[in-house]
């Protein structure tokens, strides 16, 4: 709510706002309309004060905006804050209001040729995401075991090399065919959308794999253009991209149904050894019997059913909790501008200090000390740290209260596992009994009269099975 006075004349009301509740106004208005921008200019009247902040103007042929950039979001400016360096900002605008200005608290910056790829590149990826291009449900699982693997890329390229030594390493013998395309320039967009079709055509393949090394965004822009997402995602055969080292993920890795940081990665998750083949049997063995362990229904469907509830319970409550830490975050964010605008007018009114300074230095040397230590007693330091702790605190609090509730969880289970194996068919016979079924048709027998002499039965023990032929019934 912003704070306002109301002077009301006759049946009719008027808002009459001092200047802070204009400039509050004023912020709420930009904070809902415009939230987050990009912003392109040219960089003037740069200033890096002792607190450590940069203040400057980013300007075109027209117009200049007054900008600051907090000290700990420098590091996000690298050698773009520079003095006529001409940039992409992205950030907030904000009212600075001891001074009456509007200003762009910027967050990121880049150089604009780079920029203008980036911006491209975040267009395009709304628009084919917007078509489902990159949605998960529509990607396929990988082959477990491919028999022949198609790679697209560069023969002379280190990536290659990569990929095929680590295949030869876990897979030797393993069928692998190189189409050769160039990964980086006018033509490489065109060659890899060609390699696709060829590949598709051709068929008997059963994974498709694109890789390079890394490089810069221009260096990768090629694994941007439409042409190659669209024809990966259109592939009839599974498809595996792995563009080096970038930081954001390229187009192409979006839309191919997996994706690896490196040529070494991918080969790795393309041919599993024969270790993980045992493994893999292992574990399906193993599934065999746990499915035979379940022909007791009722207990399966009730550890079914408490599992449900404890992934349920611990659902709800990491949900809780994710919110109460966003919320934490988006205050801590709040703090970080209160602070950097503390910073701010600290940075005012030292510089209109130094100016007089220059003709009234020696009369006033002790009152600008008086005024340096009420400067320090208001900074706020101990606020941050106060949140800091209560932060930590919270942590502490929450990793207790989820290790708490997973271990009473699992004590739940091993006290049903504990019933569950006392009512097993297989313990009682441990315990001496054996099961008596008629060799003929397999029934199971209970009473004698049911019985011939001559006839054959089969008794099954804790371990093993015995036939024996009735020579006496009493």
């Amino acid at each position: 709510m912003i704070p306002r006075l109301l002077v009301k004349t006759g049946d009719s009301g008027r808002e009459i706002f001092n200047p802070s509740t204009l400039a509050l106004k004023i912020q709420d208005s930009f904070d809902n309309d415009f939230g987050y921008i990009w912003v392109e200019g040219e960089i003037s009247e740069l200033a890096i004060p002792f607190s450590g902040h940069a203040y400057f103007s980013l300007k075109d042929r027209e117009a200049k905006l007054r900008a600051v950039m907090w000290k700990g979001r420098r590091a996000y400016a690298g050698a773009a804050l520079a003095e006529g360096q001409t940039v992409l900002a992205k950030g907030r605008l904000s009212v600075y209001a001891p001074r009456g200005e509007f200003q762009l608290v910027v967050d990121y910056m880049e150089p604009r040729g780079e920029g203008a790829l980036r911006l491209a590149y975040e267009k395009l990826k709304a628009r084919l995401g917007e078509e489902g291009l990159f949605d998960e449900a529509r990607k396929r699982p990988l082959p477990y075991w491919p028999e022949r693997v198609a790679v697209i890329s560069s023969p002379t390229g280190a990536a290659v090399r990569d990929f095929i030594r680590t295949a030869r390493l876990r897979r030797p013998g393993a069928a692998i065919s190189l189409y050769p395309v160039r990964v980086q320039g006018p033509e490489a967009a065109r060659e890899i959308v060609a390699a696709l079709a060829d590949l598709n055509a051709w068929g008997g393949f059963d994974l498709i794999v694109l890789t390079r090394g890394g490089g810069s965004l221009t260096d990768l822009w090629s694994f941007n253009e439409e042409a190659v997402v669209r024809a990966v995602a259109a592939s009839r055969t599974p498809t595996l991209a792995a563009i080096g080292h970038s930081t954001d993920l390229s187009l192409t890795e979006l839309a191919a149904d997996a994706q690896a940081i490196t040529p070494t990665a991918a080969a790795e998750a393309v041919f599993r050894d024969r270790a993980a083949l045992a493994a893999h049997f292992d574990e399906t063995e193993a599934r065999l019997a746990r499915a035979m362990a379940d022909r007791l229904r009722w207990g399966g469907e009730r550890v079914e059913q408490l599992t449900r509830r404890l992934a349920g319970g611990l659902t709800g409550l990491y949900e809780r909790r994710r919110l109460h830490f966003e919320h934490l975050i988006s205050r801590l964010g709040r703090l970080e501008d209160l602070v950097g605008r503390r910073g701010q007018e600290l940075d005012y009114q030292v510089r209109e200090l130094c100016r007089g300074m220059e003709t009234l230095l020696a009369d006033r040397s002790a009152r600008l000390d008086t005024a340096i230590k009420s400067l320090r007693i208001l900074s706020p330091e101990p606020m941050v740290d106060d949140s800091r702790r209560r932060v930590e605190a919270l942590t502490g609090r929450l990793t207790l209260a989820m290790n708490n509730r997973l271990e009473d969880e699992r004590r739940r289970l091993e006290f049903l596992k504990t019933r569950l194996t006392a009512l097993s068919p297989d313990s009682i016979l441990k315990r001496g009994y054996a099961l008596v079924t008629r060799a003929a048709d397999g029934q199971a027998l209970t009473k004698s009269a049911d019985l011939k002499v001559g006839e054959d039965v089969v008794i099954r023990l804790a371990e093993g099975r015995v036939t024996s032929t009735i020579k006496e019934i009493s």
